[in-house]
């Protein structure tokens, strides 16, 4: 088992802590408890009265006839009802085996024990686990589906069990709608503008600012205007 979820696995069991439901499941779980109120209709073929039992409450459903139920009782029922016929079916078998036995002058089993291993635990025997009988006795019990709990709901209702809640962020959801955009390389690329010259150039030497010159230099850093000879004044 994976490490991680070992770790998850042992501390549900320690102290009793079940990791969130993810969507998908909670979904599952909502759509079994809305279909536990459907209302089914069973049958009673027998001609005596049988009630179904949950929770300590009974509904009876008479003889031969039917009983409309929630989907958990119809099932409670025909579990009930199916395991009720099979050992009337069994006792049944049993005490006719008995008798043919009395009257062939066989002599008693030496105990309740092995009377039971020769009866009821014989293949001959109905079984409360044999599908195949279970599946014919539960078409005979179970009519239908009467009504469909939690159907009716308004159109415009969001149907939980159907959608799921979309926690994508928003600029996914537009940049995934942009996925499908393609770049056209026989297309020239756009020529892009002149820069104005000397915008980002660096700075001259005369807007620089002088950090330190001597008398030597400045004398020398004279213009061409102050280089040109004065007239004299006759």
């Amino acid at each position: 088992m994976d490490p991680q979820k070992q770790d998850q696995f042992d501390a549900t069991n320690i102290f009793g802590v079940r990791r969130p439901l993810s969507t998908k499941e909670e979904i599952f779980h909502r759509e079994l408890e809305r279909r536990s109120f459907d209302i089914i209709r069973i049958k009673n073929p027998d001609n005596q009265d049988f009630f179904a039992e949950w929770d300590k409450r009974y509904w009876k459903v008479p003889a031969q006839g039917t009983l409309d139920v929630p989907r958990y009782v119809a099932i409670k029922y025909c579990k009930d009802k199916a395991v009720d016929t099979i050992n009337k079916l069994n006792q049944k078998m049993h005490d006719q085996e008995m008798e043919e036995r009395n009257k062939k002058g066989f002599t008693a089993f030496e105990s309740k024990w092995h009377e039971e291993q020769a009866t009821y635990t014989q293949p001959r025997y109905p079984k409360t686990n044999d599908k195949e009988l279970l599946t014919k006795l539960y078409s005979e019990y179970w009519v239908g589906l009467v009504y469909e709990y939690g159907k009716d709901q308004p159109q415009q209702v969001m149907n939980q069990a159907t959608e799921e809640l979309d926690m994508t962020p928003i600029e996914l959801k537009i940049i995934k709608e942009m996925e499908g955009r393609r770049v056209d390389m026989g297309t020239p690329a756009p020529v892009q503008s002149e820069m104005t010259p000397g915008a980002f150039s660096e700075p001259t030497k005369a807007t620089q600012p002088p950090l330190y010159v001597s008398k030597a230099d400045l004398a020398k850093e004279v213009t061409i205007e102050d280089a040109k000879p004065t007239k004299s004044k006759k």
